[in-house]
């Protein structure tokens, strides 16, 4: 069974900080986690993250007049300890049925999702090693990626994305099956 997921992180050449997944299973469960630990001044540095990233994030606002920056709330229920992430997202993935990871532009996906375990050895047992890209999908089917299904709204939150992941992957087997009638 399919997991289309989606990561936001912050990477600067060297690490890839996860801020938030996303994940959506194909009998309809759901995932979403923040991660509590990631590097918010860092992010808030990156003008790209702060723009689309930050916004669909728990943030506590400042009242009006009130100093200082924006916070992620850690009080809310989707803001966790990446080792609680690690957690939920391996008992999502072994509760799912001959696990498939699915992801768009899946190769920093992929990494953020194994570091939540640390290295690549400590990958548990039953999460795939590797992520299926559905630009690679639509490229073999001749598809562009830019004529993939557009997503209306929530881009760069990670469960919107990975929802979306599901609707681009829906249109690529429609088309697969066109084909082989």
């Amino acid at each position: 069974m399919r997991i289309f997921f989606d990561t936001e992180f912050l990477d600067d050449g060297r690490t890839i900080d996860l801020i938030s997944i996303g994940m959506v299973a194909e009998d309809g469960r759901e995932l979403y986690a923040v991660s509590a630990e990631f590097d918010q001044a860092a992010v808030r540095r990156h003008g790209w993250l702060m723009a689309n990233v930050w916004p669909s994030l728990p943030i506590v606002r400042n009242l009006p007049g009130q100093r200082g920056l924006d916070r992620l709330d850690l009080a809310h229920p989707d803001v966790r300890p990446r080792a609680q992430i690690a957690r939920l997202v391996k008992e999502f993935v072994l509760a799912t049925p001959d696990p498939q990871l699915w992801a768009y532009f899946s190769a920093y996906d992929h990494v953020a999702l194994a570091q939540l375990f640390g290295p690549m050895s400590n990958l548990p047992a039953g999460i795939p090693m590797q992520t299926d890209d559905l630009v690679t999908e639509a490229k073999r089917l001749g598809i562009r990626p830019v004529d993939l299904p557009e997503q209306a709204d929530g881009h760069h939150n990670a469960l919107a994305d990975a929802r979306h992941n599901a609707v681009k992957a829906a249109f690529l087997d429609s088309i697969a099956a066109q084909r082989r009638r």
